[in-house]
Formats: structure tokens, sequence, C-alpha cells
């Protein structure tokens, strides 16, 4: 509701002097259910001042009329949107959570089962505040798996509550939440060990040998983040756009990476150019190929090419930068090309390193 509040003027019987009342449009019901448009200032205007004092005077009653009626429409307006809020915070998160959550994959669905089954399939705006989340927090670390009796990896935990905060920063961005409690929010952290598995040059000469004509999407973008790091994120919104084969010595990727949103130019390497065939002006590179599918096939890639480690689409980010590294580039360029922010992020391959 779009309110107004005006300054009017009434002539007293006098003649002499302007009584100043307030007009609501439109009216507001008060506390005691009146419903008011009039509200009288007991304030009084000369009609003709006759003198500086008289204009001192009128002068100094419209600021206060002029004051006054800033108070009521701020108000009102703060009553509406009050109103309004506590509207917006009665919704369902759970609705909003699912209608988001397709638009991230898989992991945010994942982290949508888990919380229904701690929330009990009811969960309102209102409800999510920092002990709320903690909870939920707490029951990923302790739970099993909802398909089996094992507990959840502590980092797939930590991959699943990520994107439960996510999603609540979304409805702080989107103005149903009044106040960013993800931020105050303590992340999983995540275990970082030693036992990475990544793939030696032989297993990737099989790998490109191998025939998968059962997606062969998969084999073409596996490979393709083998040669460049990109994650699986980036794979899968990249664009020929983002592309610059003109010259296959100094060919190139120009993208915002999608996890850190910064800005990186890439070289390609010619392995990479020619894996990717004739290009096109725009669209997807990789069209047809989703996260699901990903998760689905690479496993079955790994197996078809003879190679026995456990082996997710990650790991080929992994082995794009152990490569690197058992080469001899320093670990400064190995971070640019990974498209870190600091340089501790890469510091965990010198430990994978012989």
């Amino acid at each position: 509701m779009s309110y107004r509040v005006k300054v009017r003027e009434r002539k007293k019987n006098k003649g002499a002097m302007l009584s100043l009342y307030l007009e609501f449009m439109p009216p507001y019901v008060a506390p005691n259910g009146v419903c008011v448009r009039y509200e009288n200032l007991n304030l009084e205007l000369y009609v003709n001042p006759t003198n500086e004092i008289q204009e001192k005077h009128n002068r100094m009653i419209n600021e206060i009329a002029e004051t006054i009626r800033c108070e009521r429409y701020i108000t009102l307006v703060q009553k509406d949107y009050i109103a309004l809020s506590k509207d917006k915070l009665s919704g369902d998160f759970i609705e909003y959570f699912h209608n988001n959550c397709k638009y991230y994959g898989i992991k945010f669905e994942c982290s949508l089962r888990h919380f229904r089954k701690y929330s009990n399939n009811k969960c309102q705006f209102k409800d999510i505040i920092p002990s709320y989340c903690e909870g939920f927090k707490n029951y990923l670390l302790r739970h099993k798996c909802l398909h089996h009796q094992k507990k959840l990896a502590r980092n797939t935990a930590a991959a699943y509550f990520s994107a439960f905060l996510n999603i609540v920063s979304l409805a702080y961005k989107d103005g149903i939440l009044s106040t960013n409690v993800a931020a105050n929010v303590k992340t999983i952290t995540w275990k970082h060990g030693d036992s990475k598995e990544y793939l030696t040059e032989s297993e990737i000469k099989r790998l490109e040998k191998v025939n998968f004509d059962i997606f062969p999407e998969v084999k073409q973008a596996s490979l393709f983040a083998i040669y460049t790091g990109l994650r699986r994120s980036d794979v899968l919104t990249l664009d020929w756009r983002n592309l610059h084969l003109r010259s296959k010595k100094n060919a190139y990727m120009a993208l915002i990476i999608h996890k850190t949103q910064n800005k990186v130019r890439l070289p390609l390497s010619e392995s990479a150019v020619k894996l990717l065939g004739k290009p096109l002006k725009e669209g997807v590179v990789f069209n047809g190929l989703t996260e699901h599918a990903l998760n689905k096939y690479v496993p079955m890639l790994i197996k078809t090419a003879g190679i026995s480690k456990h082996i997710t689409f990650h790991r080929f980010r992994d082995t794009f930068a152990m490569r690197l590294l058992d080469n001899g580039i320093d670990i400064y360029t190995i971070a640019t090309l990974l498209g870190h922010k600091q340089v501790s992020s890469t510091q965990i391959y010198v430990r994978l390193s012989p």
C-alpha cells in the first residue's frame, strides 16, 4: 500500500489565523480500531504576516508541521513493511529450497532430502535462525545416509551443509530474511587427507584410447578437464563464446569461474583444442551433459578403461594439477591455472607429489 500524508490549512473563525492538520490517504486504522483520516496538529499560521516576527513564526510552524508529517509517514510505512515481512516469514522455506535447488544440481537436491528429514518436512522462514541451522549441521555429522546404514562422510556432510547455507543466503538476498543468518553459522570444515587418487600418464593414455559409445560427451568432458583443470560446474556451463581458437598454439579460454566468480584467461593446450573438434559460434560446448550424467557415467568410463582407482570427476582436476607439479611447474603458476584465489589452496598437491 502507498501512503500519502499532506499538511492542510483551515481558516479559523477570526480569519487572521490558519489551523494546520494532516490528511492521510488512504485512512489508516489506529490501535483502538478507529479509522483515522485527519489529525489536528494544534499549530497555527498567520494568514497575512505583517512583520518579520510573524514571518519567522510561520516558517518555524511550517518546519514543525513538515517534521510531524515525515514522522507519521515513516511510522505508517514501517507498520506496513513489518506486516509484509511477517507475511513473508510465514512462507514455506522447504518449498523455496526445492524451487531453487533444481538450478544448482544434485548436491543441493541431496541436501534438501536430508533437510526434509531433519525438519520433518515442515519449516517456515521464521524458523531459520542460527541455532536451527546448527542443529541441521549436527544432524548431518551424526546421522546415516538415507539409502544405507553408513554414516555420512565428513566432506559429504560439508558439501550438503554448504548447499543449505547457500539457499539461506539466497533468501536474504531476495529480501525474505532481514538478516543473513548463514553469515552467523560456521560451516563444516573439510577433511583434506593425503589419500586423493589421480591418474598417471599411462592411465590417461588408456582413457584416451577407450571406446565409450554409451555417452561420448562424458569421455570428451573428462579428458577436457584433465587437459585444462576446469571444475565440473565450469565444464558444464562452458560456452563456445568463452573459447578463442583462431590460433592452435595461442588458444585460450576466458570465463568467470563459477565457484570464486574470478575472471580468468587460461591457455588451452593443443590436446584440448584437438579434443573439441569443429568450433561453433555459440552455445554450450558439451551439449546434453548434466551433473547427474557425470556422476553416473564417469565411474563406468573409468572401469571400461581398466582403471581400478576410485576416480570422480573432480579427480580429473587433481590429475591436471599433479601433471604440472610432477613436470616441475612452480606452485604459483599452478595456482593461477587452477583459478585459486590463494596459493595455500594449491599446496595440498605438494604433499601428494613424490
